[in-house]
């Protein structure tokens, strides 16, 4: 009962009715511009840094990939193996810069039983190791090559042999 109430009263039409203004003039303002092309209004707006992407801030993660070529020697288990490969770095602290499993190509002197001579040998065979983990050292930039110079320490998998090792060596990286 006190909804219909208080309906009532709020439709019913009331004695004092409120003045009105009359709304009138032009719907649309059409102002002479011409067309503008905000595209080039954005670029002439940018700084002159972001324009040649030129990063002015450091960044906030340690993620960079860089890509190496360099050659490896170790000694492991009697055997003498040196590599050279290519490798791939995706994290950068200061200087040093951390690898993924990559592909290296190289030679080691293993024993071989010769059955001529009956005996144990050592022979150069060609293998292709695998590198588990590696670590970079940058040690500075060579300015006769174009290249930064990296120091490296690595595990390696010798995939002929079926023999883990590790090696150290050189590598040069653009980055």
């Amino acid at each position: 009962m006190g909804w219909l109430l208080s309906t009532l009263l709020l439709l019913s039409p009331s004695a004092d009715a409120l003045p009105s203004r009359d709304i009138s003039g032009p719907v649309f303002v059409v102002a002479g511009v011409e067309p503008t092309n905000f595209d080039l209004l954005d670029v002439r707006d940018e700084p002159y840094e972001e324009r040649l992407n030129i990063k002015v801030e450091d960044p906030h993660t340690h993620f960079v990939i860089k890509r190496h070529v360099g050659a490896s020697i170790g000694y492991d288990n009697s055997v003498v193996h040196g590599s050279v490969g290519f490798y791939m770095t995706v994290a950068e602290w200061g200087r040093w810069n951390f690898g993924v499993p990559s592909v290296a190509f190289g030679l080691g002197r293993y024993p071989t039983y010769d059955r001529y001579e009956r005996q144990a040998v050592k022979q150069n065979q060609p293998t292709v190791f695998v590198s588990i983990a590696s670590v970079h050292y940058r040690m500075g930039y060579v300015r006769t090559l174009g290249y930064n110079a990296y120091f490296n320490l690595e595990q390696v998998y010798d995939l002929r042999h079926n023999m883990a090792g590790s090696q150290f060596g050189f590598s040069f990286s653009r980055k």
